[in-house]
Order: structure tokens, then sequence, then C-alpha cells
């Protein structure tokens, strides 16, 4: 499945997964002994869906500031240096 949300959404789900992350902490440290599993593997769960939407957040938001030049530079010294100005001239 492929659901396409803007950054504003997507960041709204990360809140909303960050809350119920803690709700659910909030659980298992009340629930007795034989619940906790359950609990513990639903916080997991949640984990795992926030950080695999945070880390495709990141990697479309850097792939956005890599395409308008806001994005890591690479040091090319040859290219950064060339003034096309003063490029030589040959005379035959």
């Amino acid at each position: 499945m492929k659901i396409e949300l803007t950054d504003e959404e997507t960041t709204t789900i990360l809140v909303a997964l960050d809350f119920w992350g803690a709700e659910l902490e909030a659980q298992h440290k009340s629930a007795e002994e034989e619940d906790r599993v359950g609990t513990q593997d639903d916080i997991n769960q949640t984990e795992q869906l926030w950080n695999k939407i945070f880390t495709a957040q990141q990697k479309f938001c850097n792939s956005i500031a890599d395409a308008i030049g806001e994005g890591e530079q690479l040091n090319n010294l040859t290219s950064a240096s060339i003034d096309p100005f003063s490029l030589p001239t040959w005379t035959e």
C-alpha cells in the first residue's frame, strides 16, 4: 500500500504515535505482570512504526534540500574554482 502525505500530515502522525507510545508505556507500568507482555509488544510496534515514518520523512526532506541546493555540498575544488571568464584563448 502506498499513501502520499504532506509534511504536515506526516508530522501530525508522528506526534500522535509519540503520544500513543507514551500512553502505552504508562499502561505497561501500571499493568499486572501477565498483561505486560502484550503491552510491551504494542510499545515496540509503535516505536518501529514511528521510526519508519520518521526515516521516510527525513529522506524526503533531504531530497528536497538537495534538489534546491540546500543539501550537503560536495567539496569539489576543481569545478568550484573555474572562472569561465578567465579561460585561456587560443589563436592560430
